[in-house]
């Protein structure tokens, strides 16, 4: 009998679903790009060596002799990467020859994905986005086989790679719009000018159109958050869309000469297309996830706000701080005093925070100090309850005439709060009272200055802050790390109350508002011109405090180990902060 007699006879095969179809097309630029990895893995000679820059480091993080140390010995052995890249080569061209074949394929990308995941584990550095994407798809493809109905398993795993596209084209985009560098349009040209991927004939081009780079870079950002906004598109215009993204993935490994690059995203693109064509089935999971992500984003929100509330609420209490009401608004306040009363033979301590924190923040050192000194928090204009529009020297001079406190006074500043000292300590008011300033982790006004004027720096800053109230907004702080909760360890009541003050949207745009406002001209010599100047510097910034107190004729004391929050944030360092003012006071 014939071959195509045969062909013609044999059991003609189940038409392929569109599921399938739609595997196909994710699966075939999944081959070709694991072929050209394993190809030019196979032409490497030297770099796998144990002196190599590809060498394997898995053992070195267990001990000697152990079992998990052998085994690692043997995945950084010179030789396994070829072994691995040998079978997955051969399980790239089955998957690549198995279009249709559902089974050849899970097969194919559990070994893939299973050689991949190895030479991650041998050498976890030197891979970029579409190796992610790679190691995404064959290990849903894996997880996926699991569900025992065909159908199901297939619709799962496309609608799956299809969910992890959408979202990481979207987070990318964000995550750049919060890198100063993409924001500011010099991202691309910065990577065009390095060795690695400004060598190729298309980065020597775009580099002589700075313009075209710059259009580029922020056009990238554009079009990646936008991404989402594809599922919204009549079908024509999304495969348009979906083009349009393979052209610039296709630009970027050109331009960069990474031939790799392109295969694993528009991968991909498969299963967006597959979502696209089903659009209309009431029951995804899309519309599942993004159900429950608004749900829990929007929970989230609410908890949040709740609970900045009942910080507002405690600071109205009866233990909450006073309010003064002047004829410019009120003004929140807190006084320490020691237990036996105001003892007026020793100077008022009066404590400025830093740029959007809380006068919380000056716990530690205030409870210390109170012991035998009045000491005198406030918040400054726009923050907290202190509505009063006026200057930190009218809102200073109102406080100390409500608590009668006539003498001498000692200032004692954190970060930005030096700036606000400085606009006070040489008026009239205050030029014979304030003898003696301390400045903690100071602002230089000169670097300020130099900060604000600078696109990228300023850039920058607005960026963290715009971080900052999406966090507070969505109340994402509420349930990831932080920089104000990691450097912050007061009691637990007073943990909260400065917590949801930084996280409160309206102290977040005041901080804008000051930071570009704050005066820092003749700074320097109004804080210099203070008889006796302490400098007290955090371990992070030993250096450039050091410069600072040099400016202002100061002497200096370094907090060894502290950041720039922890220094009063943490009880062990504000505890030295505060034997340095002590010593300051007493004997300066």
């Amino acid at each position: 009998m014939s071959l195509r007699r045969w062909w013609a006879l044999r059991p003609s095969a189940p038409q392929a679903t569109a599921a399938q179809k739609a595997a196909d097309r994710v699966f075939l630029p999944v081959a070709i790009g694991q072929i050209l990895a394993s190809a030019e893995t196979l032409s490497l000679k030297d770099g796998f060596d144990d002196n190599g820059y590809l060498r394997g480091v898995s053992a070195q993080q267990y001990p000697e002799g152990s079992l998990r140390h052998r085994l690692g010995r043997l995945l950084d052995h010179r030789r396994t990467p070829k072994v691995l890249a040998g079978v997955t080569l051969a399980a790239a061209a089955g998957l690549a020859l198995g279009r249709g074949n559902r089974r050849v394929q899970i097969a194919a990308a559990a070994v893939i994905g299973t050689c991949n995941r190895l030479s991650e584990i041998r050498t976890p550095y030197g891979r970029d986005g579409a190796d992610q994407m790679t190691a995404v798809i064959t290990q849903y493809r894996a997880l996926t086989a699991l569900i025992p109905d065909p159908r199901t398993s297939d619709d799962m795993f496309l609608r799956a790679v299809n969910f992890q596209a959408g979202l990481s084209y979207a987070v990318s985009g964000v995550s750049k719009a919060f890198g100063s560098s993409w924001v500011q349009g010099d991202a691309l040209p910065e990577v065009l000018q390095t060795e690695a991927y400004g060598r190729g004939p298309a980065a020597q081009l775009l580099r002589s159109y700075p313009r075209l780079c710059r259009a580029l870079t922020i056009g990238t950002i554009a079009w990646e958050a936008s991404f989402p906004l594809i599922y919204l598109l009549p079908r024509p215009q999304a495969t348009y869309a979906l083009s349009a993204v393979k052209v610039f993935h296709a630009g970027v490994a050109a331009t960069m000469e990474l031939p790799r690059f392109v295969w694993g995203f528009t991968g991909s693109h498969g299963a967006v297309g597959y979502v696209l064509d089903t659009r209309g089935e009431r029951r995804t999971f899309e519309k599942s996830v993004a159900g429950i992500a608004v749900g829990v984003a929007v929970a989230s929100a609410l908890i949040a706000r709740e609970k900045r509330k009942i910080a507002e609420q405690r600071r109205l209490g009866p233990k909450g701080a006073a309010r003064l009401r002047s004829e410019a608004g009120d003004i929140e306040y807190v006084v320490n005093q020691p237990p036996a009363g105001a003892d007026h033979s020793r100077p008022a301590v009066v404590l400025e925070c830093g740029l959007g924190q809380s006068l919380e923040s000056w716990e530690w050192v205030a409870e210390r100090l109170a012991r035998d000194h009045t000491v005198i928090r406030y918040h400054r204009s726009g923050y907290g309850f202190t509505t009063a529009r006026a200057s930190s020297g009218d809102l200073l001079s109102a406080i100390l005439d409500e608590v009668g406190a006539k003498g001498e006074i000692v200032v004692v500043t954190h970060s930005i709060g030096a700036l606000s000292a400085a606009s006070y300590v040489g008026d009239a008011r205050f030029a014979d009272r304030v003898r003696r300033l301390v400045v903690v982790d100071g602002t230089d006004p000169e670097l300020l200055e130099a900060d604000r004027s600078d696109r990228r720096r300023f850039g920058k800053f607005l960026q963290v802050q715009v971080h900052t109230l999406f966090a507070a907004v969505t109340g994402i702080y509420e349930w990831a790390p932080n920089a104000v909760q990691r450097q912050a360890g007061y009691t637990p009541d007073i943990q909260y109350s400065h917590v949801q003050f930084v996280f409160t949207p309206r102290n977040i745009v005041n901080s804008v508002r000051e930071y570009t406002r704050v005066r820092t001209e003749r700074a320097l010599a109004d804080l210099g011109a203070v008889p006796s100047v302490l400098v007290v510097a955090s371990g992070e910034n030993a250096g450039q405090q050091t410069e600072l107190a040099a400016k202002i004729g100061a002497g200096v004391e370094v907090v060894e180990g502290s950041a720039h929050r922890s220094i009063i944030g943490y009880q062990q360092h504000a505890e030295k902060v505060e034997g340095a003012i002590r010593r300051f006071i007493h004997d300066g």
